[in-house]
């Protein structure tokens, strides 16, 4: 079965889970946007998310393979919690932009 209830949790600097937040829906297909400024701000969203019953949540890349353990332990592993990781190419050209 195709996954219909997904989570996306992106982390940024100034960002407030109240008010940095959306929904995306079709007929078939619910997505559920957030940004978070901490770690912390991820697990209450994600426990937040399991009320709604997504299937999967995605971290964006600021978030380390720590951070996701941390998130999926705070959920008791009830559903996949996955992150986007970035190739040492796309690491160096990120850090360029920073510079």
């Amino acid at each position: 079965m195709a996954v219909q209830r997904y989570g996306f949790i992106f982390k940024a600097p100034g960002m407030q889970f109240l008010t940095h937040n959306g929904r995306l829906e079709s007929d078939t297909f619910a997505a559920t946007l957030c940004g978070v400024a901490s770690v912390e701000e991820a697990v209450l969203v994600a426990q937040e998310l399991l009320t709604r019953h997504v299937q999967l949540i995605e971290l964006c890349g600021a978030f380390t393979e720590a951070d996701a353990e941390q998130i999926r332990n705070a959920i008791d592993d009830r559903i996949p919690v996955a992150a986007v990781h970035y190739s040492p190419e796309t690491r160096q050209r990120l850090q360029q932009l920073s510079d």
